[in-house]
């Protein structure tokens, strides 16, 4: 079968962004921002997106490319590490898992979006608790006013301001309504039937978008990435005419350096510009094995990198313009506003579209750009197992249909799991495990590999037989220096700080903590396994033999690119 191209190159680079940008950054980067200090973080993360994420985005299409395959196909550059991209197959399994479970939770918002009262805006709900504060003052007290005592929190804060102990609406429709919750893990509870439902509804999506291919998916994301960007820029200038917006912008942008003195903040800006993107997971190097042969990967590198910061920027003056909004009702500043990375996705971004006329419309078209932003992220995590099960069996190739159905029913059956009452629980498991420490090891062994093994100088050579010109030496300098060197501190201080995880005030068993490493190695694992065996199964006398021998690139590697009309004399020359 044919391997599948691009129509143009501008698909390939707004699904990259797509990809990138996603539900989980339109809440996780303002989230860390809020974390660290605001600009202070903004600073380090631009910093260390010019230093360490353009090389390793670059690094990753350029073999993407090279090798017109998946994560596994492009290990034959060096065969012993195959094992990455089986690892990377199971992290994106687990990841399209998570991530259809917060999809479910948009489209049953989307669902209540379509209420004559929308439910989050007001405190008038069968579920709402007696301390319920609403964006209407009077719904706050008639909500209190059934109550035998209203509990406030006399004591002032450091502005002089006093504030009611309580959660917002669109809080307690989060957690009340939403999740249902239950009070720990050992109780998972019922399941939620209607959330279920809006499950089904994602998978279809994603299998229609899979199914179509590149063909008809990559002229879909020019609306479904655009469009959430006029959106943004809506919310963005109506946060600003809501009172205390100002404040939340000034702690996004300005820096307070005093907080670089704390190391943490620099390994969370690293670890975000690195892994923001994609990188190490596999969808890169998927992608990019759809391109021609002779594209240019260093532009596309500094395009797709360049417009994700852009992208990450303006989502945080939205976000931060709506969070000084509700800190400014919690009568708290912003720095005291505290809740999870998610929580606030399904809490801030649903009171901001409450505040905004006919708030149905708003509502409406919010959770459906957020969606369709969702599901492009979702559909390359399931095109990578899609990919490396067509490469490793090419008889599956001509049955795509069954290959999709392969990879997305296991999928569904473990998303069940997060659809209970308890559900949320499992998920913070497995997003605090999940890609914990196998990310950053995969990103480390992908610079050590390519510039120790394979060589910096093959990796040039390369890059000049497909577009004509070299990659710049400062580029490679640090894919062999720099990106090795701050992926080993990231993966060394996560390993340091590690805690046990927890989700508010909620401590997991050890049986569960248990279940959360399994779950860490299960992507690992791989990589041993197939080392072993590969240099074992490698012609040779000795270890020593076996090994050097197995270290070197297979005669498949330079012939996987034959779809080009590039001429080939010589190839095997530079690659040997």
């Amino acid at each position: 079968m044919e391997h599948e191209t691009w129509s143009s190159q501008m698909d390939y680079l707004v699904t990259i962004l797509g990809y990138s940008v996603g539900v989980g950054s339109m809440w996780k980067f303002p989230y860390l921002c809020m974390r660290n200090g605001g600009g202070a973080m903004l600073f380090l993360y631009i910093v260390f997106t010019i230093i360490s994420a353009i090389p390793c985005v670059f690094l990753e299409m350029v073999i993407g490319q090279f090798s017109q395959g998946g994560p596994i196909k492009v290990w034959n550059l060096c065969p012993p590490f195959r094992g990455i991209g089986m690892g990377q197959v199971v992290i994106n399994l687990l990841y399209a898992a998570f991530y259809s479970a917060l999809l479910a939770w948009i489209c049953y918002y989307l669902y209540y979006s379509f209420s004559t009262n929308i439910p989050w805006a007001h405190c008038d709900n069968p579920w709402n608790t007696p301390t319920c504060i609403s964006n209407n003052e009077d719904d706050t007290f008639a909500a209190a006013a059934n109550a035998s005592k209203v509990i406030y929190n006399s004591s002032p804060l450091a502005n002089g301001t006093k504030h009611m102990n309580g959660m917002t609406s669109a809080e307690e429709f989060w957690k009340f309504r939403v999740l249902e919750i239950t009070d720990s893990l050992e109780h998972f509870g019922d399941m939620r039937w209607p959330i279920c439902g809006c499950l089904v509804i994602i998978y279809v999506l994603v299998y229609l978008f899979l199914f179509q291919g590149l063909k008809v998916s990559g002229k879909v994301v020019y609306v479904t990435v655009a469009v959430p960007y006029i959106l943004i820029t809506a919310v963005l200038i109506r946060g600003c005419l809501l009172p205390g917006s100002a404040d939340g912008i000034y702690y996004f942008l300005y820096p307070h350096f005093e907080r670089l003195s704390e190391p943490e903040i620099w390994i969370e800006a690293c670890n975000l510009s690195m892994f923001s993107i994609g990188t190490a997971f596999g969808c890169l190097v998927t992608m990019a094995g759809h391109n021609k042969f002779n594209n240019n990967c260093f532009r596309d590198a500094l395009s797709v990198v360049g417009a994700d910061v852009f992208s990450a920027v303006y989502i945080g003056l939205a976000f931060f313009a709506v969070m000084g909004h509700v800190a400014h009702l919690r009568g708290v500043t912003v720095e005291a506003f505290q809740s999870s990375g998610f929580n606030l996705g399904f809490i801030v971004y649903p009171e901001a579209v409450a505040s905004l006329p006919l708030p149905q419309l708003w509502s409406s078209v919010a959770f459906i750009m957020i969606l369709t932003l969702g599901i492009d992220s979702m559909v390359p995590c399931l095109e990578i197992p899609v990919t490396a099960l067509s490469d490793e069996y090419p008889c599956l190739a001509r049955r795509r249909w069954l290959v999709i159905v392969m990879v997305i029913v296991p999928c569904f059956i473990f998303s069940l799991l997060y659809m209970s009452q308890g559900g949320i629980y499992v998920l913070t498991l497995v997003d605090w495990y999940a890609f914990f420490p196998s990310i950053a090891v995969f990103g480390m062994l992908d610079c050590f590999i390519v510039s120790w093994i394979y060589g910096t100088d093959r990796l040039r050579r390369i890059t000049k037989m497909m577009w004509k010109k070299t990659a710049p030496r400062v580029l490679t300098f640090s894919l062999k220096y720099v990106c090795p060197g701050l992926l080993l501190i990231i993966c060394g201080y996560s390993l340091y700080s590690y805690r046990p995880p927890k989700y508010g005030d909620y401590i997991y068993p050890a049986w569960a903590t248990g279940v959360g490493w399994v779950i860490s190695c299960a992507s690992l694992m791989p990589l041993p396994v197939v080392f072993i065996w590969t240099v074992y199964n490698t012609e040779g006398n000795t270890i020593k033999e076996k090994l050097e021998k197995s270290l070197k690139p297979t005669f498949h590697w330079e012939l996987s690119s034959s779809v080009t009309d590039t001429p080939r004399e010589g190839i095997m020359e530079t690659m040997l």
